[in-house]
């Protein structure tokens, strides 16, 4: 049985052109029978494996309920994180209430060595409700206080304080006072002692302050 172009393929080419099954037109013959011979043949057959063959899966371009919610969260964790970061920019951002923290202040002017009676009192420019007073008072024993009045509401329910007790590093001078409008006053009453501190010079001017530290209405 003379072998075809096939059988051949699956031979040593070297050993069939010894043996002399490869004539002189065994080049085109070759080609030929190789390219119809084992070409249809393994064209079909892979053909058909094609077909056999089961289909690839797509993946859904529709997330599940459990992916949405995911996104979801993480969409809102993003957003809040955002809106607190914009926050220190703009805390009243969002807000119709425009609210930040204001300092409102009453004085008198005293002469050092001099003791007079202390009578600040002053209206805010703004509605400010004040959460801590302090008072620019530079040792103990320089003035006292006999009473702290903030929209007709006395917050000192008791004898003389010392000044110095409301001093800017003073510990626990928090007040709950009154919210106080530009139609109300704020009202200190005390005395100033006559004590002229080391440092200060007798006879000089001095500006008795005490500032009212709270939220307050923005100033437009």
């Amino acid at each position: 049985m003379k072998p075809n172009a096939r059988t051949l393929a699956m031979r040593d080419p070297a050993l069939a052109a010894i043996m002399g099954v490869l004539g002189a037109s065994a080049g085109a013959d070759f080609g030929a029978e190789f390219g119809n011979d084992y070409g249809a043949e393994f064209g079909d057959d892979f053909g058909e494996f094609g077909l056999d063959a089961p289909a690839v899966p797509v993946a859904s371009s529709k997330p599940n309920a459990q992916a949405m919610m995911a996104l979801w969260q993480q969409h809102q964790m993003k957003r809040a994180h955002t809106t607190r970061r914009e926050m220190l920019l703009e805390p009243n951002k969002g807000s119709t209430a425009k609210i930040e923290r204001y300092s409102f202040s009453i004085n008198q002017d005293i002469v050092l060595g001099t003791a007079q009676a202390l009578e600040l009192s002053g209206q805010p420019d703004t509605t400010i409700r004040p959460q801590r007073v302090t008072m620019n008072a530079p040792q103990p024993g320089f003035a006292t206080i006999a009473e702290i009045k903030v929209a007709n509401v006395s917050v000192t329910v008791g004898g003389d304080e010392d000044a110095y007790d409301y001093n800017a590093l003073a510990v626990g001078s928090t007040l709950d006072m009154p919210t106080l409008s530009p139609a109300n006053r704020a009202k200190i009453l005390g005395n100033y002692t006559g004590f002229v501190p080391p440092g200060f010079v007798g006879g000089s001017d001095y500006k008795f302050t005490a500032s009212f530290k709270g939220p307050a209405s923005i100033v437009a």
